[in-house]
């Protein structure tokens, strides 16, 4: 049944709004989403960028305090000179949380003509020993013992050494001046390949000074050669803990790598992480401040700040420990991080920007389906309210035509207009008809309120199909003759039973007798066929089938013909009284029954109704003798 054009506009109304709103609020959340996921990473890029700069602070802090306990500013050509070192590095061994740090510190003497002299502090007797070097630092003395030579050969007008003076710039003093007031890093340096903390000490000729003329007599370095494997089983573990450690452990995986050739992987925390080169690192950090092939920009690189463009501006002011090499960035650390949950942080903003994304659309997705459910349930609502202000009106037609005609007579009675016993027995005959019909009128809306409540119950047994026929003819046969209907029968002999209620299924069958008697139009025929069906929807099954030649159904509206209080249009308009109850009564009683009820019309000729009733388990034909004969009361059978 279509709702009016008011209504259904209405409808069309609200459905296009809640398609606007619903675009609108996908494009809004599609919108917000990219924002959130903008802004994310760029708070993730400022969390990772200050985590990196901390690590450094902290990495250099540590070797700075050796730095700063080991300056002594006095000439170290006399044994008591040189204990002075050996007492510092005492105390700096009972301060500092990193004790191991160092494994050898060494005092190294470059005079003109002579060899090195060089000193090695005994750890037991805690005073500088006459020593030998050691393999891994031999190259280190080659290296010291030219800028020593070239030193004494430039003079007292000249630096200390030409290393020095291309190492010890404004800029690399900043780091100390900042955080160390007075500079005692100045000097310092740090040669990656031992690795080593190397600082120079000018050895001067105190008696030439007395006399005016300061002569330079040679160069004195002092080595801290740092212990590798502390620095990667303590101080880059603890730095990693301290500046990458979420709440579930790192969040972010971490390596330190060695830019030699080959790349020495000095700590990772993840087994396998950092052997390879890291195409797609969150962040990466040259530790010693040296841009890969002198590139400009900041040593420090995040994913969504090319240092090469702009570089993350926490990095600007930070000064780097001045290596003691400069022939290639191959001599720099570099520090590598990446995010441990999705890979790369991007990749990681990225998933979570889908699965936010994915959460939005499906909560719209949600409300989408909650509003077209809504819309659905509003017109079934306005539907229904129209259906039982239809069946309230039909109601209300059909009880006002038994009561006008029960009044009639009742009134003529009272006023003595009914003379002799006939006609008294005619008028008799009139009320008890349309009493009946107001009975049965009742107990049809009386029995479709029980089975809707799910209060009918049923006296299920054997029956004889021929008990339903006689059972339901007999109850309509008042209204067949009063119609002038013709009633033919096509029954096959011995049915077998059916389980069912008697009462039920008669009730059901003139349902369908009184239906045919209201559309039957001008042909005034009925035809009632009962037969077995070998292959029905449940295996074997009785069809009892009743026909008409009235005015038929339209396909549009055989969905809805068994919906209760419906009544279709063309009904209505010829003005057929009904209440819209028979149909849905009919089908509730066959299925109460494990059955079914199927209709087949056709508009202008007529339809068909068969109850589909499932056979007892024991049924039996009572008869094989009269197998394959037909009994019917015409001989024709009714077809559409």
């Amino acid at each position: 049944m279509k709702l009016p054009i008011k209504e259904r506009a209405f409808t069309t109304g609200m459905v296009i709004l809640a398609t606007i709103v619903v675009l609108v609020l996908a494009a809004l959340q599609y919108r917000w989403s990219n924002q959130v996921s903008e802004a994310t990473s760029i708070r993730l890029a400022d969390s990772l960028q200050m985590s990196m700069v901390n690590w450094h602070l902290d990495f250099f802090r540590d070797f700075s305090e050796i730095c700063i306990a080991m300056n002594a500013d006095s000439d170290v050509t006399k044994p008591d000179d040189r204990n002075e070192y050996a007492h510092r590095f005492a105390l700096w061994e009972k301060s500092t949380a990193h004790p191991d740090l160092v494994s050898n510190v060494y005092l190294m003497e470059f005079k003109e003509d002579r060899d090195p002299e060089v000193y090695r502090l005994d750890s037991h007797t805690t005073h500088f020993e006459p020593a030998k070097l050691t393999l891994d630092i031999s190259p280190l003395l080659q290296e010291l013992r030219q800028g020593g030579s070239r030193a004494a050969s430039q003079g007292p007008s000249g630096p200390v050494n030409e290393m020095q003076n291309s190492l010890s710039q404004a800029n690399d003093r900043e780091f100390a001046d900042r955080f160390y007031p007075g500079g005692p890093l100045a000097g310092w340096q740090f040669e990656t390949s031992i690795p080593a903390l190397v600082r120079s000490i000018p050895n001067i000729d105190t008696a030439a000074m007395e006399g005016g003329n300061t002569s330079h007599h040679g160069t004195q370095w002092i080595v801290m050669v740092l212990d590798e494997k502390t620095v990667q089983d303590q101080l880059l573990p603890d730095l990693s803990q301290r500046y990458f450690r979420g709440t579930e452990g790192l969040d972010y995986q971490v390596a330190v790598v060695a830019r030699s050739k080959p790349e020495h992987l000095l700590y990772t925390s993840d087994s396998g992480f950092g052997e390879q080169e890291v195409t797609d690192a969150d962040g990466t950090m040259d530790i010693f401040g040296r841009l890969q092939n002198g590139g400009t920009g900041s040593p420090i690189h995040i994913f969504q700040t090319p240092s090469e463009n702009k570089g993350p501006a926490a990095s600007v002011g930070i000064t780097w420990f001045p290596l003691l090499r400069l022939n290639g960035d191959e001599q720099d650390w570099r520090l590598v991080v990446r995010h441990r949950r999705g890979g790369a942080l991007g990749a990681f903003v990225a998933d979570s920007r889908r699965r936010d994304l994915a959460i939005g659309f499906g909560m719209l997705f949600l409300l989408v389906i909650s509003i077209a459910i809504l819309i659905i349930t509003s017109m079934r609502a306005q539907r229904l309210a129209k259906l039982q202000m239809d069946f309230v009106t039909a109601v209300s037609h059909e009880l006002r035509t038994p009561l006008t005609v029960i009044s009639s007579a009742a009134e003529n009675i009272a006023h003595g207009v009914v003379e002799g016993k006939s006609q008294l027995e005619q008028y008799g005959t009139v009320i008890g008809n349309q009493a009946r019909k107001l009975f049965d009128m009742v107990e049809q809306i009386l029995l479709f309120a029980a089975i809707r409540e799910g209060h009918q119950r049923y006296n299920l047994r054997p029956i004889e199909v021929a008990e339903i026929l006689d059972a339901a003819l007999s109850s309509t046969a008042g209204l067949v003759r009063t119609a002038r209907f013709q009633v033919e029968q096509e029954i096959e002999p011995n049915l077998p039973q059916i389980l069912g209620d008697l009462s039920a299924l008669s009730q059901c069958l003139q349902n369908l007798i009184t239906n045919a008697l209201k559309y039957g139009s001008e042909q005034r025929w009925i035809g009632i066929q009962a037969r077995l069906a070998e292959h029905g929807l449940h295996g074997r099954e009785i069809q009892i089938s009743v026909s008409d030649r009235g005015i038929g159904i339209d396909s549009g509206e055989l969905p809805h013909i068994f919906e209760p209080f419906y009544r279709s249009p063309s009904v209505m308009a010829a003005q057929i009284h009904g209440t819209g109850l028979g149909l849905p009564l009919a089908k509730s009683i066959v299925e109460a029954m494990k059955g079914r009820l199927t209709v087949r019309s056709a508009p202008g000729h007529g339809s068909t109704f068969t109850l589909h009733l499932p056979l007892t388990e024991n049924a039996v034909r009572h008869s094989e003798t009269n197998a394959g004969e037909t009994v019917s009361s015409s001989s024709s059978a009714s077809t559409l």
